[in-house]
């Protein structure tokens, strides 16, 4: 058991990607979500994924719709994932994007041993001087103010949620690959199928 479990966000538009669920595009043989699961799975107990039911329905994994109007942001899938009872065998939660297919396999491991020292709400990654709030670690105990920062009429994303919390970063090293690439468009994809021939 390592206390944490995990919500892979898969419950965007996918806009920048013609419209295509980017969690089910295909990159060197797998999807990038299988490819966000291989890595994540040995470092939590459970995976479920933030997505749409009838899009995502043949996945063997469990999928939390958001709580509030569908495709309402990574904030609505955070929130979702903290409530839903599947996740709640855990203390924290693990959040990650289904486009970031080089999550590294340490991840949880250094974001928990921080996190827990220093007490905090949520450990959340930055790279190169910056945050990267989608690949964060968050105690349960957050979850009326991650409600109420959704909720809020002036609701900026996850920035001046993380300023209102005791949020600790984890100043990853630099890599020749950045382990938190996400892909947005098709070029990013050429992108990451050219890192995997490196």
């Amino acid at each position: 058991m390592t206390n944490v479990n995990a919500m892979i966000l898969a419950g965007g538009r996918s806009s920048r990607m013609g419209g295509a669920n980017k969690a089910l595009i295909p990159l060197g043989g797998q999807v990038l979500l299988e490819r966000v699961i291989k890595r994540l799975q040995p470092q939590v107990d459970r995976i479920a994924i933030s997505g749409d039911s009838q899009i995502l329905s043949d996945l063997d994994y469990q999928i939390v719709e958001d709580r509030v109007t569908k495709f309402s942001g990574p904030l609505a899938g955070l929130y979702s994932a903290l409530i839903d009872p599947y996740l709640n065998t855990a203390e924290y939660l693990l959040l990650a994007p289904c486009d970031g297919p080089f999550v590294p396999e340490n991840l949880v491991s250094e974001l928990y041993r921080l996190v827990t020292n220093c007490n905090a709400d949520v450990a959340c990654v930055r790279y190169e001087s910056v945050a990267q709030a989608t690949f964060s670690l968050w105690h349960k105990r957050t979850v009326e103010a991650v409600k109420n920062a959704l909720l809020s009429d002036h609701n900026g994303g996850f920035k001046p949620l993380l300023s209102n919390l005791n949020t600790v970063y984890l100043d990853w090293p630099d890599s020749p690959v950045n382990p938190f690439f996400n892909i947005n468009t098709p070029e990013d994809l050429s992108v990451a199928e050219k890192i995997l021939c490196l």
